[in-house]
Parts: C-alpha cells; structure tokens; sequence
C-alpha cells in the first residue's frame, strides 16, 4: 500500500488485467447479437407506426371535414366584423403620424387679379376712345351753321385741342 494513498497499487502479479480480458470477451459476443435484435426492433417500430396510421387517418380525415367549414364561417365572421374596425383603426393611426403636406403658396389669386386689373383698365380706355371719337364726330346742326363755326367741346382748349390726356 501506498503511503501517500490509501488505494492499492496494481501490479501484475494481482491478476487484474487477466479479469479484464475475461471480462472482455462476453461483450464483444454480446455485440454481435445485439445488432440483428435492433434491426428486428426496427422492422417492429415501423409496423407498428403504419398500424397507428392506419387507425388515426379516419379519425383525423373526420375532425377535418367537421372543421374546415367552421373555420371558414369564422374567417367570414371576422371579415365582416373586425378586420373593417382594425382598417379604420390603421387609416386613423396613418393620418395621425402623416406628415401635413405644406400649403403651396399659390399665386392664382393675384394672376386672377391682375387679370382682372387689366381687363378693367382695358375696358376703361376703351370707353375712354369711344367716347372721344363720339365728341369728335358729331356733325353740328343746321341751326347753329349759320354763325359759321360749331362751338368748341366741354374738354376742347381755346385753341381746338383736346384737353383729356
């Protein structure tokens, strides 16, 4: 025995290594049988599973055909009722955090303005030259032709020239 340890050394001479190899040879036998055993075992599992889906595939076809139509009623359902108050809700929310377009500074009103400034100052010389063209063409009457001259207009000067600019 050791006196640093209190376990026993192995030698040799205890025989030790001679049980080891004793030992060993029932294992190795051991895996030669076990490797046809798990192929059997194998072969059982997969029977066994085919059987199983064998009896649940009625079973299961079943349950589908009963839930497939309430699955569509509700779909129908939610379609009607909710998903109109969720597109709202998501509208409401989008306008919210949008941001405001910015207002473009048009300038429509003052081209209509001064479209409808020039069309007055147009109207008004046009008045102005018709009625110019009315002083000046009016023939004077037969009853003042005997003094020889026709009176000078309201806006003539002294010299016979008009005095409206």
């Amino acid at each position: 025995m050791s006196v640093s340890t209190r376990k026993q050394a192995v030698s040799s001479s205890n025989g030790l290594g001679d049980r080891v190899g004793r030992a060993g040879r029932p294992v190795g036998t051991l895996a030669g049988k076990t490797v046809p055993l798990a192929q059997n075992a194998s072969a059982t599992v997969w029977q066994g599973a085919g059987v199983a889906i064998a009896k649940a595939a009625p079973a299961v076809e079943a349950a589908r055909r009963r839930a497939a139509p309430q699955l569509e009623q509700s779909a129908h359902a939610i379609t009607d009722t909710i998903a109109p108050m969720i597109s709202d809700a998501l509208i409401t929310a989008a306008r919210k955090i949008d941001v405001p377009k910015q207002k473009k500074r048009g300038r429509g009103g003052m081209v209509a303005g001064a479209v409808a400034l020039t069309a007055a100052a147009g109207a008004a010389s046009f008045a102005a030259i018709r009625m110019r063209k009315q002083d000046s063409g009016f023939a004077p009457d037969a009853q003042d032709t005997s003094a020889g001259q026709a009176e000078p207009g309201p806006d003539t000067g002294p010299d016979g020239t008009s005095r409206v600019v």
